[in-house]
């Protein structure tokens, strides 16, 4: 009498192999894919999150800041946008300076016009008599974790406000702008990441006691 033979044949074994083999790649594969969607998540929110501190802190950074006093271009070129705007806190005496400019990995604003890899927003308090010098020690980082840079784009816009609504300033030198129009565009210093879309923060901040729009 034969006895009944238990086991797998080779076969068996090499197509079981072969379907662990696919559902491990395909497991594998739905992680990364997940992972790099929360990834991606994550940073898009700590761009946001960012940008909108930085907005943040120039319209409400200063409680009795009472509205735009000084702005001029960096590039001293009146056709170009302009990357510095001045808010004149009156119960302090003093004046609230932002500026956009590279110089975040240096420490201290660079002198050049344009944006560049390490281009983010500055900070300057001061009650001295006009713009804080870039060496001068004033200038503070807003974001001080220098999670972002702020990308090509990213500028002030000023306005008057006419009968007709918002008149965008070309000539600082002649007007005076009741109104500005920020926006800042962010990206990640995230190498990997560099290829990604830039997040965009915007608002409109208008000089105290004039009428609403």
């Amino acid at each position: 009498m034969k006895k009944n033979k238990s086991g797998f044949t080779l076969l068996e074994i090499l197509v079981a192999l072969a379907l662990l083999v696919i559902v491990v790649g395909l497991s594998a594969f739905l992680y990364a894919k997940a992972a790099r969607l929360r990834k991606l998540i994550t940073y898009q929110n700590e761009i946001q999150n960012e940008l909108n501190a930085m907005i943040t802190e120039i319209t409400y950074g200063s409680r009795n800041t009472i509205g735009l006093e000084f702005a001029h271009d960096v590039k001293n070129d009146l056709q170009n946008p302009c990357y510095e705007l001045g808010l004149y806190d009156k119960t302090k005496g003093e004046t609230v300076f932002y500026l956009i400019s590279p110089g975040m990995n240096s420490g201290m604003p660079s002198n050049l016009p344009t944006t560049d890899t390490d281009t983010t927003l500055w900070q300057a308090k001061t009650n001295l008599t006009g713009v804080p010098a870039r060496n001068s020690g004033y200038w503070k980082l807003i974001d001080v974790n220098k999670s972002i840079q702020l990308a090509s784009g990213t500028q002030f816009i000023y306005y008057k406000i006419t009968s007709a609504g918002l008149k965008q300033i070309d000539n600082l030198q002649l007007e005076t702008p009741d109104a500005v129009k920020i926006t800042l565009i962010g990206k990640s210093n995230d190498p990997s990441l560099k290829t990604r879309p830039q997040t965009i923060a915007t608002t409109l901040v208008r000089v105290r006691n004039k009428l609403p729009f």
